[in-house]
């Protein structure tokens, strides 16, 4: 019976399942701007019947020499804004502030109507109370026709012209006594003093995730400033999320906003627009900025562990063990750093793995790097940086870690 016992335990405790497990090595803490999932969950939505399982594998070398750069998220700069009027608006006349000569407005019927087109005969235009005349003050002046002759594509009836250098800036005055309908004014200003910035933490979030968007304005020391700065979050399906910016101390303005725990995956982004109003001595001064983010479904995460392995000729293979939440196929890339003779750690190989995988713990998928650690001339330490997790099938990324694992030279060999 003892004998039954312990061959049963023995069973158990030299399983390779439990091996496995006790070999894993933790993966290094996430850092600032890493992608982390903390939950799992399944995504309802029936995948297409056509969509690839076979497994994929391939890896190859990267020149040592050339350093890899992480991108910083986005950060708009704009010096420009955007607003709708209706006909009576634009018929009474729309006034507004320009900081630079050279402003470039375009005018476009939103509902397309051909009703709705105006000429640049049809514009009354005045700065500072001056009436302009279209011949000399104009520089630049085109139709949706010309445009879409030039190749750039604007809606029926759009119309875009530029204010002659010597015009100089001041308030603005814009009016169209035969305007029917609504339209869509935008107004840029390429040389202006005064920008609204916008930038998110990310550029990449999970559903359930909590976003910082901060909001700068910039106007080179004149003096204004926006008493408040608002905006909106629109999801790819139109759904909106109001957003509120408070001052911070720095003076920079700041919003964090909760993405909806069932956001979706997939290429579409969503889009951020923030808007604000300041005033001078002249008047006031609008500017809005726009950013846009992705928005991934956590369908599958790391789960925290990895499995490094160096054979005796020197090849070198990661498996990172995953928590599955909705079957699907699953990718993981990375690059592997070596350790220089001075020391210095260098990319040498870059590995792709994709994996169909039904929805569990444990199952993990592997990157292999073959003998390019051998023929890269570097040595171990190693280390695994720029790993990402995508769900191919439903076009989400899911993790990233800047640095992921060290692979030092006592790693299991085989």
């Amino acid at each position: 019976m003892k004998n039954l016992i312990f061959v049963a335990l023995s069973g158990i405790l030299f399983s390779p399942a439990l091996l496995a497990a006790e070999s894993l090595t933790q993966l290094l803490p996430a850092g600032d701007g890493d992608l982390v999932a903390t939950r799992v969950t399944m995504e309802k939505s029936a995948l297409p019947a056509d969509i690839e399982r076979a497994p994929v594998d391939f890896a190859w070398a990267l020149d040592p020499s050339q350093p890899l750069s992480r991108e910083a998220p986005y950060v708009a700069d704009s010096r420009e804004f955007w607003t709708t009027l209706d006909a009576r608006q634009l018929q009474k006349g729309y006034r507004f502030q320009t900081t630079a000569p050279g402003a470039l407005v375009r005018l476009s019927p939103s509902d397309g109507s051909k009703r709705a087109n105006l000429q640049l005969s049809d514009l009354d235009l005045r700065v500072d109370g001056k009436r302009l005349d279209p011949s000399r003050d104009i520089r630049v002046a085109v139709d949706a026709a010309q445009m879409k002759a030039a190749g750039v594509d604007f809606g029926e009836g759009t119309l875009v012209f530029r204010l002659a250098p010597d015009v100089g800036k001041g308030q603005m005055e814009l009016a169209a006594k035969s305007a029917r309908g609504d339209y869509l004014l935008h107004v840029y200003e390429p040389e202006s003093p005064v920008s609204l910035k916008l930038g998110a933490d990310r550029d990449r979030a999970l559903a359930g995730d909590t976003i910082t968007l901060k909001a700068t304005w910039d106007d080179n020391a004149r003096g204004s400033r926006p008493s408040s700065i608002g905006g909106v979050l629109t999801s790819p399906k139109g759904h909106s999320i109001p957003v509120e910016f408070d001052r911070s101390m720095t003076g920079d303005y700041v919003a964090k906003v909760k993405l909806p725990a069932d956001a979706g995956t997939g290429m579409a982004l969503w889009e951020m627009h923030t808007f604000a109003v300041a005033s001078d001595k002249s008047g006031a001064i609008p500017r809005d900025a726009k950013t846009s983010l992705s928005v991934s479904l956590p369908t599958a995460r790391l789960s925290g562990g990895a499995e490094p392995v160096m054979s005796k000729s020197g090849n070198v293979k990661v498996t990172l063990p995953l928590e599955v939440g909705a079957a699907g196929r699953y990718e993981l890339r990375g690059v592997l750093y070596g350790t220089a003779k001075d020391g210095s750690l260098q990319p040498f190989a870059i590995a792709h793995s994709a994996r169909w995988l039904e929805p569990g713990k444990g199952e993990g998928i592997t990157l292999d790097f073959g003998d390019l650690a051998s023929k890269s001339g570097l040595a171990a330490p190693y280390e695994l940086r720029d790993l990402s997790l995508n769900d191919q099938a439903r076009l989400g990324l899911l993790e990233t870690r800047a640095r992921a694992l060290r692979i030092e030279v006592d790693a299991a060999t085989r």
